[in-house]
């Protein structure tokens, strides 16, 4: 680096760590890169290899892929101080680094990942410009954040790889791949460190394993082994030494030197059940799994439901076997189906004329089909918008619903598809005994604004994203209308009206919370009524804190006498009105609430986030809830610029008396 060079450390671990395991983001992210590279009538295989102690390389035998690597790593060891961390020394961060540096006199344990019928990393090699459209061998080596795939594929930030030096405990990995229509290999790795000093030089943290060159460092541009140059015993060796499957079909192989501990191939097999069912039910994908420690398993269509019993067990229910197991029969069925088996119902949480729609529609067929336990596949039209597009009308779209009662499941769980991939951080019908299956078309407008609300590591659909915001006209109303719409059916679907409370009407939590039981007492009115009670004083913060945050509000804890565990509360909003105070802005929001004119409602417009408490909705703007815990908080957001006025009120035995009684 040149001495004026920004320092930068590396940070993309941070859009993936807390969102799932190793095995998961491992899988995950690799598989939607093979299926994003899948040839056209091809069924793509992937092959998760381990080598373990029997196939790992001894010191020498490593070598020559750690040439030049060991005084980085070393000098990435030394702290700010100039002195290294001791053995069994805890420093945070520096002793992992430190524990990764003493890795490079140990055998080398590795980790193959490879896939076969797919294109393999095409584009021009040589190709280092700021974006390089469909250049993937460029987006794979070359860039960090930047993406060349089109809008039809899975992913979109460009930090996909980045799981593969997670995977290393020495933050490296090497490539080799055979790209369509080629008879050539290609080479080529990287190692992410940080920034760092060796003697009075300062290097990036990014190091690429490349072919040697004589060029002068400033002008040199990192370029790939080549087996059809002088490289093609050394590439030979890379494919006998990790024991690959590389041979004249195209693909990748990726190999991930010293994986890390928790990784095997257990946990690899639950992390594809979990995520890529469809496309092994579709016989879209075959991923096999070697593991000497382990025995060798091939998940297929086949297989895949046999293979349950064999897996690392998550900690989530709503990826148990039992729950899995369920999801397969589904899935299994709704690929099925033909395009009459389909029922086009009226969208619950679309504009007004579709929420009309809905209002009327009758259900009573299908909470017949339903309550026999027949199984339903439902499609709901779409509209989505660009915000920069000059056409009159939005484009139209549909998602399908794959729905079943579930009397067996101790709470009900929806999954949510777009193309091949699983968006796994979302739960919204817990409360019901169902399981829902939601398909969005990858390809379709409205596949392409959910992957707009998509973070890096794609494990939710966030109404609130900014490229969202950026790129879609009325892109929050789109991503919550598809995913409220499972519960509002359900609502209208069970035999008992008490029990439609209860995922629908709080919104939706964020999924790395727990499942909370949520509730809604039913108003007089059918569309949730409004709350008009008197004026009441509102609590003094001594116990219970409310304030403002971007969008809406928040109520937490405060001072040394929290709310009582099992306290009741409400809370009701309502716009500011320029004059008239609290009264009259209650009263107006209950006008246009009987004119059918909802300034928001919280069943369809607000989003509600829960910690430590049991929420229900008593109207379209007033909650109850019910203490967990000493430490809870409660968000609700979706508002827009307007003042906004909140009353807080711990609530008597009476009136929560009077609250039941009125539902």
């Amino acid at each position: 680096m040149s001495p004026a060079e920004i320092n930068q450390d590396p940070v993309q671990g941070e859009f993936f760590s807390s969102e799932s395991d190793l095995a998961e983001r491992l899988v995950r992210e690799s598989i939607q890169n093979s299926l994003d590279a899948k040839l056209k009538g091809e069924t793509a295989r992937v092959r998760f290899a381990f080598s373990r102690d029997r196939l790992a390389l001894s010191a020498n035998a490593s070598r020559p892929y750690l040439n030049g690597f060991r005084r980085h790593l070393e000098a990435v060891t030394i702290d700010r101080n100039g002195t290294r961390p001791q053995q069994g020394q805890s420093v945070g961060e520096g002793e992992a680094v430190y524990e990764a540096f003493r890795q490079l006199d140990q055998p080398m344990t590795w980790l193959a990942v490879e896939d076969f019928g797919t294109r393999g990393l095409t584009g021009q090699i040589e190709g280092n410009r700021e974006r390089e459209s469909d250049n993937h061998f460029w987006g794979f080596f070359r860039s960090i954040g930047i993406s060349p795939k089109g809008e039809d594929f899975g992913g979109s930030w460009g930090l996909g790889k980045w799981v593969f030096p997670d995977a290393s405990m020495i933050n490296a990995y090497i490539g080799i791949t055979r790209r369509i229509g080629e008879v050539r290999d290609l080479l080529m790795g990287m190692a992410i460190l940080k920034t760092h000093h060796i003697d009075q030089d300062k290097f990036p943290p990014y190091g690429q394993f490349a072919s040697f060159s004589e060029d002068d460092d400033s002008t040199w541009l990192p370029m790939p082994a080549d087996s059809s140059a002088r490289d093609g015993d050394f590439i030979d060796r890379a494919i006998h030494d990790f024991a690959l499957l590389r041979s004249k079909q195209p693909g990748l192989s990726v190999v991930v030197p010293w994986p890390k501990p928790e990784l095997n191939g257990s946990s690899i097999a639950r992390a594809v059940l979990t995520q890529y069912f469809l496309p092994i039910l579709k016989g879209d994908l075959v991923v096999e799994i070697d593991d000497p420690d382990e025995t060798h398993s091939t998940l297929d269509s086949a297989t895949l439901e046999s293979e349950l019993s064999h897996v690392a067990q998550s900690e989530r229910d709503d990826e148990s076997p039992e729950s899995m197991r369920g999801l397969i029969h589904l899935a299994r069925w709704a690929i099925e189906r033909q395009e009459d088996d389909f029922i086009r119902v009226p969208s619950p949480a679309g504009n007004t004329s579709a929420k009309r729609q809905f209002d009327e529609y009758n259900f009573d067929s299908l909470r017949e089909r339903y309550n026999h336990s027949e199984r339903l596949a439902i499609e709901i039209n779409v509209s989505a918008r660009r915000s920069d597009s000059t056409a009159a009308q939005s484009q139209s779209s549909v998602f399908r619903i794959y729905l079943e009662r579930a009397d067996d499941l101790l709470k009900g769980h929806d999954y949510f598809v777009r193309g091949h991939l699983r968006i796994p951080h979302m739960d919204h019908i817990t409360s019901f005994h169902a399981r829902a299956l939601i398909l969005v078309d990858g390809t379709s407008e409205l596949g392409h604004l959910l992957r707009d609300s998509e973070g890096p590591a794609h494990t939710k659909w966030d109404p609130h994203a900014e490229r969202l915001k950026e790129g879609w006209s009325g892109g929050y109303r789109r991503v919550q209308e598809v995913r409220r719409t499972v519960p509002l059916i359900l609502r209208q679907l069970v035999d008992d009206r008490h029990e439609r409370q209860l995922d629908a009407l709080a919104d939706l939590f964020p999924a790395d919370l727990p499942a909370l039981s949520r509730g809604k007492q039913q108003s007089q009115s059918r569309g949730g009524g409004v709350s008009t009670r008197p004026d009441v004083p509102v609590l003094t913060p001594s116990s219970a804190l409310l304030n403002r945050i971007s969008g809406g509000f928040r109520v937490a804890p405060v001072g040394e006498r929290p709310p009582a565990l099992g306290s009741r509360w409400s809370v009701r909003f309502a716009y500011d009105m320029p004059r008239g105070g609290k009264s009259r802005a209650f009263r107006a929001f209950a006008s246009g609430v009987t004119a059918g004119s909802f300034d928001f409602d919280l069943e369809r417009t607000l989003a509600v986030q829960a910690n430590g408490v049991r929420c229900s909705t008593m109207s379209a703007n007033e909650l109850m809830f019910t203490v967990q815990s000493a430490n809870f908080d409660l968000r609700v957001t979706g508002f827009d610029e307007r003042d906004l006025l909140v009353e807080l009120e711990e609530m008597s035995e009476h009136d929560v008396d009077m609250s039941e009684a009125a539902g």
